[in-house]
């Protein structure tokens, strides 16, 4: 199973994968909606960049079950069961589970990869699960 892999470095904060990811995933043309986040730290000069890792954390956080895997193996919520607790954006030890007008739910990467072939700074790619 591939995963996204974040080389935060190489990062210049221009916001591609998440002007890609808000358009694939919500229609919008906007980087508020992505389903990764970039966050500027000045003036020690980097960002860092929270992408969902697949770790699994949140899916045992959730108190109602919610959090399934997809047949991509991608952890996903699914909407009609979560109850909007907050629980999993809390445990998140990536700090990539996000909220937005956008989605009535929390919600983070479902690997569909649309980020990556437009980040211009190569800083995220696809890696084969060890």
């Amino acid at each position: 199973m591939k995963h996204i892999i974040v080389k935060p470095e190489s990062c210049t904060g221009c916001r591609l994968c998440q002007l890609t990811c808000s358009a694939q995933n919500f229609r919008l043309n906007t980087h508020k909606s992505a389903r990764v986040g970039i966050v500027p730290r000045f003036p020690e000069g980097y960002f860092e960049v929270h992408l969902c890792n697949q770790c699994g954390v949140c899916q045992s956080a959730c108190l109602v079950e919610a959090i399934l895997v997809d047949a991509n193996g991608a952890y996903v919520i699914d909407d009609s069961k979560c109850i909007d607790c907050g629980a999993c954006v809390d445990s998140c030890p990536q700090k990539a589970i996000f909220r937005s007008p956008a989605s009535p739910h929390p919600y983070m990467c479902n690997l569909c990869g649309a980020c990556v072939p437009n980040c211009a700074a190569q800083a995220l790619s696809w890696e084969e699960e060890r």
